[in-house]
């Protein structure tokens, strides 16, 4: 067998395999692969998460209004056919930019808001109905009333919206930072912000009672 020969098999064994470099690169690109795509998929299960938040506030808000309208009675065997219902937002308590309420404003005032603490007792003459927990880390961001003239104010802390018979219509009652009602004229509507790690969506609640997603 002559010399060349065994050079050229020699040099055919030698590029049927990888140096030391190559493998390295082939691992290189591997691994940036594999971290977009995870962070496409974090990014992606984030944004599901936070839409999937604003279309179950959403659903409330639309549950608080069907119950006003057709006047749901209160408890079964109650009798009380005349509470209206709503969605208490409030982030001025501890850890209450995670949460919010579901309740029947009941009793003689109809005063269109919650009165009660944020434990959400359930039961007796108790007001709120459901305490419901957002998930994922996602959270309520803000609060902004909306004005007729296309400005709107989010230093709001808390808002309540209620629905009562006859009218579809909603109604709103805002807080201040230091728990006070805002006394607004030309009021359009209601803003709820929501924020997750790497997404944003809001919720919008106007007084003709429509409600708004985006």
């Amino acid at each position: 067998m002559s010399s060349l020969y065994l050079n050229k098999k020699s040099l055919i064994l030698r590029r049927t395999g990888f140096t030391l470099i190559e493998l390295m690169m082939s691992i290189g690109i591997m691994l940036v692969i594999t971290s977009i795509v995870l962070f496409n998929q974090s990014s992606y299960s984030e944004s599901i998460s936070i839409a999937n938040l604003a279309n179950d506030i959403s659903l409330s808000i639309r549950q608080a209004q069907i119950y006003g309208v057709s006047v749901k009675e209160l408890q079964t065997g109650s009798g009380d056919f005349t509470s209206a219902y709503g969605v208490d937002f409030n982030i001025s308590e501890t850890g209450s930019n995670s949460s919010y309420l579901f309740f029947a404003d009941r009793g003689v005032s109809k005063n269109g808001y919650y009165d009660g603490t944020w434990d959400c007792p359930v039961g007796g003459s108790s007001e709120c109905l459901e305490k419901i927990n957002t998930s994922y880390g996602n959270t309520i961001n803000q609060l902004c009333l909306l004005y007729s003239n296309g400005t709107k104010d989010c230093t709001v802390k808390r808002v309540d919206i209620t629905f009562l018979r006859p009218s579809t219509s909603a109604t709103m009652v805002f807080f201040n930072a230091g728990g006070g009602i805002i006394n607004a004229f030309g009021v359009l509507g209601a803003e709820i912000d929501l924020l997750s790690v790497a997404a944003t969506h809001s919720v919008t609640v106007y007084t003709t009672g429509q409600i708004s997603v985006k």
